[in-house]
Formats: C-alpha cells, structure tokens, sequence
C-alpha cells in the first residue's frame, strides 16, 4: 500500500474497501487521464521534459496489477514509483484519486454510450427498411390484451422506432452532460497547483468543465442520468419482448418467430418457447434493479467525496453491458420474424361501422349504442375488410398506407439529420483526444 500507512497489507479491511475489482474496468481511462496530467505538469513548467518522458513510458507498460492496493490509483502511482523511482513521485502532484477517478468514469462512460448510438442507428435503419416493405401486412393490436383494431407491421414498427427516437434525445443529452472533465479539481476544493483545467479537458477530448469542483470531484448524477437513459432503453425493449412473447403464443399465433430465437422443452417437443425475448426481459430487470442501486447509494451521501461512490461504479457497467446485446437482438428478431396467423375476425371494424354511420349523420354515441347492441345480441356482422379499414384511417401516424410511406419518409429524414449530429460531435471529441497523444509522442521522442 502506497497511501494507508497505518496497519498491514494483511488487514481483511483493505479488501472489503477495495475497488480493486471494479476498478479493472477503466484501467486504460486511468492511464490516459494520468498521462494528460502529467503532460500537464509538463506544460505548465513543474516538471521536465525528461521527467515526464520517464513517466509516460512507465504509464504505458502498466499492464495489470496484483497485491493489495486500495484502488487502480494507487496501484499505478506505486508502479510507476517502483519502476522510476522518486523522481516518479512528482505524478502526484496536484493529483486527487478524486478527480482522476471521476474523470475516467466519464471517458469509460462516453465510449459505452458512443457504441449504443451506433447499434441503436443501425436498429432504427433496419426497422424503417422492414417498415416499407410491411405497409399492408395485417395484424390486430390490442388494448388491455384484447382484439381491438386491425393495423400494419409497418404500423407497429414505426412505433417502436417514436419510442427510440425519444430515448435517442435523451441518450445525446446525457452524453453531452458526461462529456465535461472534472480534472484538475483535486479532491474537493482544486490545488494550489497552476493547471489548466480547459487544456486537460481539451486533451482529452471534453466538450467543456464540470466546472465547480466539489460537484466535479463528487456528483455522479451524470453517470446516473445516463443509466436512465440506458434503463428507459431496456424498457422499451422489454415491452416489445413481451408483444413478441404474446404473439408468437400458440393461442395467438400472428408472429412467427425465427427458430435461432426459440428452443423447445426437454419432455413437450411442440412447444416454440420464445427464450431470447424471455432473457431480454430479464436483462431489462436487471438495469432497473443497478438504477435502483444507483440512486438509492447516491441518495444518502453528504457532498463532498465518499468511499461510497466507488461502489456505484459496478452498477455502471453491469448496465451498460446488457444494452448493445439485447439491440442487436431486438433487430435480429424484427427482421427475421413472419406474420403467419391470419386474422380474420371482422368484429374488430365495429370502430369502422359506428364512425362510418356517424359520418352519414347519425350521432355518434347513437350508432356506437346501435353497434354495441348488435354484438352483444350476436347479431353484429361487417362488410369492411382489414385491409379497407386501415386505408379508411384519415389522420396522421395512422396505419393508412398512404400516410405511413409519409410517414417512413418523414422518419427517415429524423433519423438521419440525428445521426449525422451524432457523429459530428463524436468527430469533435476524436479530434481533441487525438492532440493528447501528439504532445506525448513529442515528448517521448
């Protein structure tokens, strides 16, 4: 142990407050945050050329760490003291696991969520495209589980894509929020050290500051916000996997689902159980259950660091780990699925024949009680197709096929102006980090 000068390595305490295992996680994060503050140092005239060379090398070999460190800061600082010797220890200067660790959690956390807007891009592509070619594939939706409307496919996908479009806002402002660096804060209250906080986060790629230091050294509702936007993503997953799950049941049968997305029961060999979509509901539970874990830590502590914090940071990633996973199932299963069932049931147009005989005059609540009587007596039949009664719809974001193509089009168009805003503001952020490594092969030279 480098800091904790008072019992032995020995100690069962040191690993009950070690981060030691989540800390594997943002190992690289840790060593590029420290090469920017020592290339800091550098810049700001407190240490020398062949000082920080000595330095950034022993950064670099850094590989994996064993013994028992408090934290991945520690261990690395011990590293490259052992490997320098005193000349190394001048990386502390100026220096907060504090500040660093916030710092690393942003950039591990801003790579996860670069990688979700890719999946999810490619998710939202693949549904507008089935989208176009399911205009006038028929299929009941329901409302409180019964048969309530015929629609499309294309209908029910441009809905799921409404429900990402949302998460995508939402998702891009909560990078934006974790893309501010919190270096150069110290542990709360700064350093008399003269860094420049606006060149560090520069270097490594930061639109701008957390700029108060306490909440840069000590707020975490960034990675939080996040994790909800992650969380609300599940969501909307879980509830298509459900649909599915309905759907492909045998006593609905509309969906068929592909066979790599089902497996069968050891004793019952007709059985089409729905497995991967079952996993994803379990995945979304899981997320909920870290973002539970998240706020309910966060909500107790004082400002100000606490060791609490660093076990919020395994709730992160266990999150996030579940997410690109289960888009790319999601996308697997809505371009592989079949509409087999043929639903027939002309009782779901009463909608149709009451506003059909509304709009000849009759008052509405008049032909629905008309209508209603006729059903209740069994006595209800209907000449409107499911095909004619979806182009009978007349208002936007309707399944009329006409509208929906509109609407594909018009969704389209979104989507891509988004991700194009997406990748130039990744672009930015590429750019700014790629200096980092220009000034340290400059001085490693």
């Amino acid at each position: 142990m480098l800091y904790r000068k008072w019992g032995t390595d020995k100690d069962f305490v040191v690993s009950y407050t070690s981060s030691n295992e989540s800390d594997r996680e943002i190992i690289e994060e840790v060593k590029t945050v420290m090469k920017a503050h020592v290339i800091e140092l550098y810049l700001s005239g407190y240490i020398k050329k062949d000082t920080a060379k000595k330095i950034l090398q022993a950064i670099s070999s850094f590989r994996e760490y064993t013994g028992n460190y408090e934290d991945i800061h520690e261990a690395i600082e011990d590293y490259i003291i052992k490997l320098v010797g005193e000349e190394g220890g001048w990386v502390g200067l100026g220096r907060s696991r504090n500040d660093h660790v916030s710092t690393a959690l942003r950039l591990k956390m801003r790579d996860y969520l670069v990688n979700v807007f890719e999946a999810l891009y490619s998710l939202r592509i693949s549904i507008l495209e089935r989208a176009e070619k399911t205009t006038e594939v028929i299929i009941p939706v329901y409302t409180h589980f019964q048969p309530a409307q015929p629609t499309s496919l294309a209908h029910y996908l441009l809905y799921v894509d409404e429900e990402l479009d949302s998460v995508w806002d939402q998702l891009f402002t909560s990078l934006r929020l974790v893309n501010r660096s919190p270096l150069g804060s110290g542990a709360i209250v700064g350093t008399n050290v003269k860094l420049n906080r606006k060149r560090e986060a520069e270097m490594l790629g930061f639109e701008g500051l957390v700029y108060n230091t306490i909440s840069a050294t000590a707020s975490r509702l960034d990675l939080i916000s996040a994790i909800s936007s992650l969380t609300l993503l599940m969501l909307i997953f879980s509830r298509i996997a459900e649909d599915l799950i309905l759907l492909s049941s045998s006593f609905v049968g509309i969906i068929k689902l592909p066979d790599s997305h089902v497996s069968t029961s050891s004793l019952m060999p007709q059985k089409r159980n729905a497995v991967t979509m079952e996993i994803l509901r379990t995945k979304a539970g899981e997320c909920f259950g870290h973002l539970s874990s998240l706020v309910t830590i966060y909500k107790a502590l004082p400002s100000g660091y606490n060791l609490d914090l660093q076990e919020l940071n395994r709730h992160y990633w266990e999150c996030v780990k579940h997410v690109i996973p289960s888009i790319y199932v999601i996308k697997d299963v809505l371009e592989k699925m079949e509409v087999t069932g043929k639903f027939d049931d002309k009782s779901i147009t009463a909608t149709d024949v009451a506003e059909d005989l509304a709009l000849t005059g009759v008052p509405y609540r008049k032909a629905y009680m008309e209508v209603a009587n006729k059903i209740r007596a069994g006595t209800f039949q209907s000449e409107i197709s499911l095909k004619s009664s979806i182009e009978k719809k007349a208002v936007i974001g309707s399944p009329n096929p006409e509208l929906i193509k509109t609407e594909i089009e018009l969704k389209k168009e979104n989507i891509e102006q988004k991700w194009n805003n997406f990748r130039e503001y990744k672009l930015q952020f590429i750019d700014k980090i790629s200096e980092l490594k220009v000034i340290e092969d400059d001085i490693l030279q």
